[in-house]
């Protein structure tokens, strides 16, 4: 076991206990014989010394029985408290008293730090429970989003196979546009599972790490996400972009994070919101991607880049995961960086992505 400053006046607090009570055994069993010899002043009689003696026996069987009592009773109360929380039932902190008992002060470190493990358990349970409640509306919501486009080629393709109606070549042509669009969202969904669960804690993450220009990457991102339809009215700007800047990591996982943030940024925003990419260099490569939408509320940034949290409805038409976020906090985090983000409802969300260069 490590010494520490815990540790060490609980150690000495132990050693000062004992010697305190050795001292007071020794002085407790020879009252008898002081107040015979001194006080009463009487001869050396052997009945009287066996009396005495027999009296300072049982005087130190008392004070024996005393001292386990005082040193073992607290340890009762605290097997009990572990007993407890093994079966999950959570302390209720005590109410500090004025006056404690001496033996429980002794184990007053062990006190607090039961409290402080039961206090833990108690707030990961109710992450766990949250955790697992979000993993069911995700399944549901992902279900959802999967069975979405899957009626979609099911019904359009039927309609194909129809015999009951002869469908032009242009109306062909639009059905089997209509079907690849919704396989190729569906195979997004698929890749956003992978990704995830690829980069998992428990599995690792491994990507060839190359020298990549990052301002590159960027430039080629924001152009993508500017020509979807949904963020063909929105207005981007690149700040920054006038020197190379280069990084270690690997340039696929790289443009995906960068491409969640940014169709993050037009899909969860009004028509016209102007989002602007600055790139600044420091101690750190610093990407600042900022936009003038509708913002979020606490509870969204504190669940951000929690894996199964859906911001918006499984209604919601944004075909989202719930992993796009994890994902980007998972490739940054592997590739040395941070990732923060500060929004207020109706002003906007700003996330800064800082990479080592």
């Amino acid at each position: 076991m490590k010494i520490n400053f815990v540790n060490g006046k609980l150690i000495v607090r132990f050693t000062f206990n004992f010697i305190l009570h050795q001292v007071l055994m020794f002085l407790f069993v020879s009252l008898p014989a002081v107040f015979y010899i001194i006080v009463l002043k009487q001869p050396m009689e052997p009945f009287i010394i066996n009396l005495t003696t027999g009296i300072i026996i049982a005087a130190y069987l008392l004070y024996c029985l005393f001292y386990g009592y005082y040193v073992a009773r607290p340890m009762a109360d605290i097997l009990v408290k572990i007993k407890k929380l093994s079966v999950g039932e959570y302390l209720i902190p005590a109410k500090k008293k004025r006056f404690r008992s001496p033996s429980t002060r002794l184990y007053r470190e062990v006190y607090a730090n039961l409290e402080s493990l039961s206090a833990t358990l108690q707030e990961n349970e109710r992450k766990r429970t949250e955790f697992e409640q979000l993993r069911q509306g995700w399944a549901a919501g992902v279900t959802h989003d999967l069975k979405t486009p899957l009626s979609y080629i099911s019904g359009y393709t039927d309609m194909l196979l129809s015999d009951e109606h002869e469908w032009s070549a242009d109306e062909k042509k639009e059905f089997l546009q209509l079907i690849k669009d919704k396989s190729a969202h569906m195979e997004e969904l698929i890749n956003d599972l992978g990704i995830a669960f690829r980069m998992d804690q428990s599995i690792g993450i491994k990507f060839s790490s190359q020298k990549i220009e990052l301002v590159e990457i960027i430039r080629r991102v924001v152009a993508e996400t500017a020509n979807m339809p949904s963020g063909k009215d929105n207005s981007f700007e690149i700040l920054g972009e006038e020197e190379q800047l280069y990084v270690m990591g690997d340039a696929g996982l790289l443009t995906r994070a960068f491409s969640n943030l940014l169709v993050n940024a037009v899909v969860h925003n009004p028509a016209g919101t102007a989002i602007a990419v600055q790139i600044h260099r420091s101690t750190h490569i610093e990407v600042r991607i900022t936009d003038n939408g509708k913002g979020m509320d606490e509870q969204s940034i504190n669940h951000l880049f929690d894996r199964y949290y859906r911001g918006t409805s499984t209604d919601a038409p944004t075909g989202g995961t719930g992993l796009g976020m994890a994902i980007v906090k998972q490739i940054v985090t592997a590739h040395q960086g941070t990732v923060d983000v500060k929004s207020k409802m109706g002003h906007g969300t700003s996330v800064v992505i800082r990479l080592p260069q």
